[in-house]
């Protein structure tokens, strides 16, 4: 949209804004798009990533673990807190992550009313099988302390809008595994962008073990994790470079609106 004609539909009140949690270095060509075709103002404000400096000591432990872990050696596992992994998925996905081979910090929720005993969810013998491999948890885990720390390559991911933005600002690639809503779109705009790729499902929208521990090793110790991770710094590196500007010329848009339509009254 040309600023003059931006100015002149401001004056005469004639112009809806919308204010996206994205940027023009993730999505520019679909930002313009979408002004376009709904004709509103669309302006990206850039991600809402959270400080990940802090000193929650309840996760001392589990950050000391991580300390001790070999650089990009480590895949942080969440879907988020709005979905919960089937049964089957579970096992699936944790018969995924011993067979990599790799470490992992993993989210392993349960819905809200139904408490279960990790040992009692995931396969028998699991825990022990993985020793001091792998962490799983049943609460929350301080998502961006996880992905900022060095040790951390990559993140398996429902791909919920916000996890992705986090993980392209901490540059950390991501193993797209969505599952509903927007998610599956989303992992198509990341694995097109070149930071992420997707865990494969079999025709009837399954997923399996053998797939997840090869996606996985590719990421964490083979070519495809260089490649991915080479791309997501790059990324993240020109987020953090225009995002006063985003956030500068969203704030102008919105002080504009307010005045003009002052002025109308």
């Amino acid at each position: 949209m040309y600023a003059k004609d931006f100015e002149d539909r401001l004056v005469d009140g004639n112009i809806q804004i919308m204010l996206i949690s994205t940027s023009r270095t993730i999505e520019a060509k679909y930002i313009d798009h979408c002004t376009e075709l709904i004709n509103w103002k669309v302006v990206p404000v850039g991600p809402p990533v959270q400080d990940p400096i802090t000193n929650d000591v309840d996760n001392k432990e589990l950050m000391d673990w991580l300390e001790t872990k070999d650089v990009n050696s480590t895949v942080f596992v969440s879907f988020g807190s709005e979905y919960f992994l089937s049964k089957e998925d579970m096992e699936e996905v944790a018969f995924g992550l011993e067979l990599s081979n790799v470490n992992f910090i993993w989210v392993a929720r349960f819905p809200k009313g139904e408490d279960q005993n990790l040992e009692d969810a995931l396969p028998k013998g699991f825990l022990e099988r993985i020793g001091e491999r792998g962490r799983v948890l049943d609460k929350f885990a301080p998502q961006p302390r996880i992905l900022n720390h060095p040790s951390t390559g990559g993140f398996i991911s429902h791909c919920g809008w916000n996890s992705v933005m986090e993980s392209v600002d901490f540059g950390v690639p991501i193993i797209a595994m969505p599952i509903q809503y927007d998610q599956p779109s989303n992992a198509r705009l990341i694995v097109e962008l070149g930071v992420a790729v997707e865990i494969v499902r079999d025709d009837d929208g399954k997923i399996h073990r053998g797939e997840i521990a090869e996606t996985l090793k590719d990421v964490i110790t083979g070519k495809t994790g260089e490649n991915l991770r080479g791309k997501v710094r790059d990324i993240s590196k020109n987020l953090k470079s225009i995002r006063g500007e985003e956030m500068d010329t969203a704030a102008e848009v919105l002080i504009q609106l307010c005045k003009n339509s002052n002025e109308c009254k």
